[in-house]
């Protein structure tokens, strides 16, 4: 079973980083946030390697705020249409068991790209039947 536990975060196409970002953060207030992902050289080859399982390009751009103790990521990258898209826009959900949401997932026969090891965090995303694209998201468990 999927037991969402909260609204992580929201993903907006952006066209212009700079200028979006001034809205949320100059016009709503909102705090500019590290987008750790791109950061180091692991999240650099995560994003080359998600690209490469998605088959759609990665990112050129991008910023994160904090609202609350969600975010909103705005992420610049080519649109695509009827796939999923990890660096497109798309809504994360935090999950309780990552490991049972897949599962259930795998049983319902649902098409999803899931994201490499090595990252603090286990991802996956995958298409409603409207086809938006959605993210589970649980921390990486420490042993």
């Amino acid at each position: 079973m999927v037991r969402v536990k909260k609204i992580d975060h929201v993903a907006l196409h952006v066209e212009d980083v700079e200028a979006t970002g001034a809205f949320y953060t100059e016009v709503l207030g909102l705090a500019r946030v590290p987008r750790p992902v791109g950061s180091n050289p692991n999240g650099v080859a995560a994003v080359a390697d998600l690209s490469s399982r998605a088959g759609t390009p990665g990112p050129t751009g991008g910023m994160w705020v904090q609202v609350g103790q969600s975010q909103i990521h705005m992420i610049q990258a080519e649109r695509t249409e009827g796939r999923i898209n990890p660096f497109g826009p798309h809504l994360a959900l935090e999950v309780e068991d990552f490991d049972e949401a897949k599962d259930d997932l795998d049983q319902r026969g649902l098409t999803y790209v899931e994201a490499a090891d090595g990252l603090p965090f286990r991802q996956l995303w995958l298409l409603d039947p409207s086809g938006n694209t959605v993210e589970i998201w649980a921390p990486r468990q420490r042993p």
